[in-house]
């Protein structure tokens, strides 16, 4: 059995983190070849992987330049899956390199998995949007198999760009929850710059994620602002940077309980004594500090904007608000309905339950996941 996996890098990204993962379990029974389109390694290669640099490429190439590539690569690809069994991509463009391929050899089976949801990624009313669905619409129904990251995504293949229903399967993200938990004990700075706050007796809440649109952080400081005004005694801390830095830092002004604490390499230790995580993006495929925040203990306030079996299970409505086992979802981009639900944290102090967030976090961990994966490929 010999396996080739093609991504755009090994960079620090959950689908890269997926992969890292898949590949430490996948080399212990079978021969595997990492194909990546850029050089770039933030997670170490297992021991017996090898790896193979499909020429010289960037993430942050003209776009034109990235489609008229495609064919070129393709065929380039070709020649290392032609003695393959299996070939299996994750994320969008690799996907398309990976069918078309398919053109030029016939010898392994096509495994393509989607991480987004197309119709936000590619939603927008410009050229790349348009190219991206047209070939998501023409190419990925010849793929042997398609996974999706969560169910949505899953649907909006199959109602949107009309991808055969049968050829579609969830499989959620898998992480080793070991891992996380014991970089979390690390005595990082951002760790102790929360720890005092928390000894103030501030209310701790973490939201991580790139500051960018799609990631609606001026959802999350219009909802503290709020919450401050009311008397609690709160603190939000924002992990992450990106290119609105500036545009949030003009909108917290002095308040000084938002901080932006800017991007860590070990966002564990810091999530980890918070009493809360909050998220507040538009959209998603499976967020991974979801989950990372549950096997920490952490319970969750988000909006709708992910797979609800990161949740767990649900226990009842209070208030028009969704509570389920690990947290709270709130409708997206709905600022009275994020205040609505943080009030309810805070009001209910005894609402979640550590333990059980800790033994539900198990569920996604690669050793209970990767039976699946190995089904969906048909090893």
């Amino acid at each position: 059995m010999h396996i080739v996996i093609l991504i755009y890098s090994f960079g620090a990204g959950g689908a890269e983190r997926v992969t890292s993962l898949l590949l430490e379990e996948l080399i212990k029974e079978y021969k595997i070849t990492l194909v990546l389109l850029e050089d770039v390694c933030h997670y170490e290669i297992p021991n017996g992987v090898e790896k193979i640099i499909l020429g010289k490429n960037s993430n942050n190439e003209n776009g034109v330049i990235k489609l008229l590539k495609l064919p070129f690569l393709a065929y380039k690809y070709s020649k290392i899956i032609k003695d393959s069994t299996h070939s299996l991509s994750l994320m969008t463009r690799p996907n398309y390199i990976n069918i078309l391929a398919s053109f030029f050899v016939r010898q392994p089976r096509i495994f393509i998995s989607e991480r987004c949801y197309p119709s936000e990624q590619y939603g927008y009313n410009n050229l790349a949007s348009k190219i991206n669905r047209f070939l998501i619409k023409a190419l990925y129904n010849k793929a042997h198999k398609i996974s999706a990251n969560s169910e949505q995504n899953a649907d909006d293949l199959v109602e949107n760009f009309g991808i055969a229903r049968e050829k579609v399967t969830f499989l959620p993200n898998v992480f080793c929850i070991d891992k996380i938990r014991n970089l979390s004990q690390d005595e990082t700075e951002l760790k102790q710059i929360i720890k005092r706050h928390k000894s103030n007796g501030e209310i701790i809440f973490v939201s991580v994620g790139r500051l960018d649109v799609g990631k609606n952080h001026i959802l999350l400081i219009n909802a503290f602002n709020e919450i401050l005004s009311l008397g609690y005694k709160v603190h939000l801390f924002i992990i992450g940077s990106g290119e609105l830095e500036s545009y949030l830092k003009e909108a917290i002004g002095d308040i000084k309980n938002i901080t932006l604490l800017g991007k860590t390499k070990n966002p564990y230790a810091p999530l980890s004594v918070a009493d809360f995580f909050v998220f507040g993006s538009n959209h998603e495929g499976f967020p991974n500090v979801l989950v990372e925040s549950i096997s920490l203990g952490v319970p969750i306030i988000t909006t709708d904007c992910a797979p609800r079996i990161i949740l767990g299970k649900k226990r009842r409505d209070i208030d028009s608000i969704p509570l389920f086992k690990c947290g709270i979802v709130t409708p997206i981009n709905n600022l009275n309905s994020m205040v609505v639900a943080i009030k309810l944290a805070l009001d209910n102090p005894n609402m979640f339950h550590k333990d059980e967030l800790l033994e539900y976090s198990m569920e996604f961990d690669i050793s209970k996941k990767i039976g699946e994966y190995k089904q969906w490929l048909e090893i």
